[in-house]
């Protein structure tokens, strides 16, 4: 069995668009860097913030496994269910597998509005989106046989295959995936208006995310 893994990662969009900012606000005289947006150009900064899209900032990798139940024509039958009932016997069909997948989670910036960022002199005031799962992988080569008895068709595999997404996604919630993809995000749009010449930045935690991380900002 492997081992549950989190992983941080920034989209390189992040990256690109901090290093063109931080070379524009480099090419500009002394006095404009001194500059400080205004409450008025919140649209500006908050459409910048929106060109860095679906962000995801944490992923999660594990495998899980997974046991399917059902009756054949023998357990339903009154020898089987002699064999069942009278001798203890197992008489259903069953199958094992092993399923390996990856939950993605993290924060999809086109959301953020005007109203959803604040500047006050060398400080901004951001709410970001809540986290969330943005996609779950559970690829058809990444499944595994492990035990199987009878037949099985690919319909009844297919709902193996969701019932593994559904345990992966537990899994992910009691690991915290969301609280890390959030935490991930502060971290990725702070060094993007730090870049621009702010000097706080904080955060306004949005109040439907409860388990939200301890510091208000960087």
């Amino acid at each position: 069995m492997e081992k549950k893994k989190i992983t941080l990662s920034i989209s390189p969009s992040v990256i690109i668009l901090a290093l063109l900012i931080l070379g524009g606000i480099l090419l500009l005289p002394t006095d404009n860097r001194r500059h400080r947006l205004s409450i008025e150009d919140s649209p500006v900064i908050a459409s910048r913030i929106r060109t860095l899209g679906e962000l995801t900032t944490a992923c999660f990798y594990d495998e899980v496994v997974l046991t399917g139940t059902k009756k054949n024509l023998l357990s339903v039958s009154p020898l089987g269910s002699l064999a069942r009932d009278g001798f203890g016997k197992d008489v259903d069909d069953h199958l094992v597998i092993i399923a390996r997948g990856t939950v993605r989670s993290g924060i999809d910036l086109q959301k953020i509005e005007p109203a959803d960022v604040r500047i006050s002199g060398d400080t901004v005031i951001l709410r970001l989106p809540p986290p969330q799962y943005l996609d779950v992988i559970v690829n058809p080569s990444d499944i595994e046989v492990f035990a199987e008895s009878g037949k099985w068709t690919q319909q009844e595999m297919a709902g193996l295959q969701q019932s593994a997404r559904r345990k992966l996604v537990a899994e992910a919630d009691h690991m915290g995936l969301k609280r890390s993809a959030y935490e991930g995000a502060m971290e990725a749009v702070s060094d993007l208006l730090l870049a621009c010449g702010y000097t706080y930045i904080r955060f306004d935690h949005p109040a439907s995310y409860v388990p939200l991380p301890g510091p208000e900002g960087y």
